[in-house]
């Protein structure tokens, strides 16, 4: 081979070489994350986390913002089990870097974890409705919340909050104690294929659940599911029944292997390119309240609960580690969700006994953290029986770290607050939104005083 030739061939690959270096910057720089990081990097100003559709976007950024982002408000709509199709939304970029993940098929969907034993993802869910108060006489036996891989918890009245919590990969010998279900329950039950434990309920609610096709999956404690529930023996309605998990499925007609639909399990590309918050606190009333703080060591979350009233929302709070009595063990999480959802009611008749529905339908914002960061995303219900999509602002999922999750719900008035690495939730209790659905003929509000419910 000649010298000139050689030349011509070393010119080609530099040309070469250098063609595919240009078309990788552009691409690069037309990645969401990294414009995020090169922001952050380059001017330290807040970063603006843009929403699917038209919802107004927040700028929540590392530093401390002035003052209260409300969040948009919801719109009054009748409950329907019709989940909303997207309106497609297409990027004008085409990022370099995407996100891959596969479940290894005897991962746990909901974790993306391999259970200890595979052989127990062969069957259906539990959802188990667990209660937090009176806060005296119900934490210190509160048990179980450690072995689930999901917990939500949502807002029931006079202040109070409930624990919904999800048993797959593990099972708690001791779960509770259990309580009454609410509407928002059926939602989860249809995500997650899942058996619903649940202590009675407000006859309106009770009955539409048991006349609907949910009803072989509503595990009551009734004579024959004694056990796997089992009576503590004290007496006290709030603290009387518990149910072993590993139990249920026996009990039901049909335990089989149920194909749910997993999260993407992924690491960071970018963490540095998100705002760092290591405290989330969620503040739902007087009486119940919350934080979680990251633990870099750990990687996890640890929650920190009410330990007594506070003087107002966010005023006079004191705090405790929330502990599993079953395991000693404070509550931790591998991601914390925060999801606004629409807290309507179906009549005045509903509203009068606050007897809410929680209507996770169609969309809405989350925030997630994981890894002492925060994302902002969409959390989209675009199929009845399937686990709710968490989207970023080009329809793409959202990565999830492995292991547990915990979602807190909140109405889409509550409002939000930033400073530093300190984020705020504040939970919206002056509920107007009302659907249009009659009221009853000829009800009339009880002149009978409602029992004033014991939270301490």
């Amino acid at each position: 081979m000649n010298a000139s030739r050689l030349k011509t061939i070393v010119l080609i690959v530099w040309g070469m070489i250098v063609l595919m270096g240009i078309l990788l910057g552009f691409f690069v720089l037309n990645s969401t994350d990294l414009r995020s990081a090169l922001s952050l990097n380059n001017s330290q100003t807040n970063v603006v986390f843009p929403t699917i559709a038209a919802t107004p976007s927040l700028t929540l950024g590392p530093t401390a913002t002035q003052g209260v982002i409300y969040l948009p408000s919801a719109t009054a709509r009748f409950a329907t089990l019709e989940p909303v199709t997207p309106t497609p939304i297409y990027s004008t970029s085409l990022p370099m870097l995407q996100y891959f993940s596969t479940l290894p098929p005897n991962a746990d969907p909901l974790t993306g974890e391999i259970p200890q034993n595979p052989e127990i993802l062969n069957r259906r869910p539990i959802a188990v409705k667990i209660s937090s108060f009176p806060r005296g006489i119900v934490r210190p036996v509160q048990s179980g919340l450690t072995y689930a891989d999901l917990v939500y918890e949502y807002y029931i009245e006079d202040g109070l909050t409930r624990f919904i919590a999800i048993y797959y990969s593990q099972d708690a010998s001791r779960a509770g104690p259990v309580r009454s279900g609410r509407y928002f329950d059926e939602y989860i039950t249809r995500m997650y294929h899942a058996a619903l434990v649940f202590a009675n309920a407000d006859e309106r609610v009770e009955k539409y659940l048991l006349e609907s096709d949910l009803k072989p999956l509503l595990f009551l404690p009734r004579d024959n599911n004694f056990p796997p529930f089992w009576d503590s023996g004290s007496g006290v309605a709030e603290t009387h029944f518990f149910i072993d998990t590993a139990g249920v499925g026996p009990k039901l007609t049909d335990n089989t292997h149920q194909e749910l639909r997993a999260n993407l399990f992924a690491s960071l590309l970018y963490p540095k390119s998100l705002p760092a918050v290591n405290k989330i606190y969620t503040h739902y009333s007087i009486y119940s309240y919350n934080y979680w703080e990251y633990d870099p060591a750990a990687q996890t979350y640890k929650r920190f609960s009410d330990a007594a009233d506070a003087t107002g929302l966010a005023q006079g709070e004191q705090y405790a580690p929330h502990i599993d009595t079953l395991t000693g063990k404070q509550l931790s999480a591998d991601n914390v969700i925060v999801l606004s959802v629409p807290h309507i009611f179906h009549n005045e008749f509903d509203r009068a006994d606050q007897l809410l529905d929680i209507s996770i339908n169609g969309s809405g914002d989350a925030y997630i953290f994981r890894n002492g960061r925060m994302l902002k995303a969409t959390w989209l219900r675009d199929q009845i029986n399937q686990p709710i999509q968490l989207l970023n602002e080009s329809a793409k999922p959202v990565p999830l770290k492995h292991g547990s999750t915990y979602y807190q719900v909140i109405d889409p008035e509550s409002t939000l607050n930033q400073a530093d690495d300190t984020i705020e939730f504040s939970f919206y209790t002056q509920l107007r939104k009302v659907t249009p659905t009659p009221t009853p003929f000829g009800w009339e509000p009880s002149p009978t005083p409602k029992p004033t419910r014991q939270r301490h």
